[in-house]
């Protein structure tokens, strides 16, 4: 049965778990990559661009998938970190990866690592799909260093995808397909979100790339428009209680 207006408005308290079984069945209706095995498109340009990573710092990649920004991530020469809350998209994390990256299940409200734990986060393609990114970001910060960075990217209205088979879902928020959460921030509000988390705002770019069809979520190529962030952690902000 269709959901209600009501029953889909993202800031319902169930809103996130919805969310998530919805993300977790599409990666369980196929044994193929829904997002393929390259990097995202923006992610090589601005991997070059992190502060430098030593054999002893550990690096994040948060709400992984099915592993593709991995072996990018991995070339850093950091200790390797993968989670996401869909155990069926991490089992789809290649067997030749899986040897190099201590993998977790969990929500990104409730990451189980401790606090001041990473030297590098990476939030690709994941702000703008939360129903509520305020919890994730206050984890974000939480789990790293003070001074650590945070490279993520977080798509405006110029998005090639908003408004693409998209329906209002009460306030900024919009369901794709009639279930999975969206919504598109311009500069100023993406820079006052990490901002409010003690995420220092380094540069904002503009950047382009294109997307091949994604298996059982979108049927055609299409290009993306997202503006990609650096932000460091400031000392001081949210601990683990």
């Amino acid at each position: 049965m269709p959901l209600s207006s009501a029953q889909r408005t993202p800031s319902r308290p169930d809103a996130n778990e919805r969310n998530k079984a919805a993300w977790d069945e599409l990666y369980g209706s196929t044994s193929r990559f829904i997002w393929g095995s390259q990097p995202v498109g923006f992610l090589a340009d601005y991997v070059a661009r992190l502060p430098a990573i030593g054999p002893a710092d550990r690096v994040l990649d948060a709400a992984a998938g099915e592993g593709r920004n991995l072996a990018l991530l991995g070339s850093l020469g950091g200790q390797l970190h993968a989670c996401d809350a869909s155990a069926n998209a991490l089992r789809k994390i290649p067997s030749e990866m899986r040897a190099n990256v201590e993998i977790a299940t969990c929500d990104l409200n409730a990451l189980p690592y401790p606090d001041g734990y990473f030297r590098c986060v990476l939030l690709s393609d994941v702000i703008e799909t939360l129903p509520d990114p305020e919890p994730a970001l206050a984890e974000v910060a939480r789990v790293l260093a003070t001074g650590g960075a945070l490279l993520c990217n977080i798509p405006g209205m110029e998005d090639g995808i908003a408004g693409e088979w998209m329906e209002p879902a009460g306030g900024q928020y919009f369901l794709y397909r009639g279930r999975y959460c969206y919504h598109f921030l311009n500069e100023r509000a993406g820079r006052s979100l990490l901002e409010r988390h003690r995420l220092d705002v380094q540069w904002a770019e503009l950047c382009s790339w294109r997307e091949k069809a994604h298996p059982k979520f979108r049927p055609s190529g299409h290009r993306h428009k997202s503006r990609i962030y650096l932000a460091t952690r400031l000392a001081g902000g949210p601990r683990r209680k």
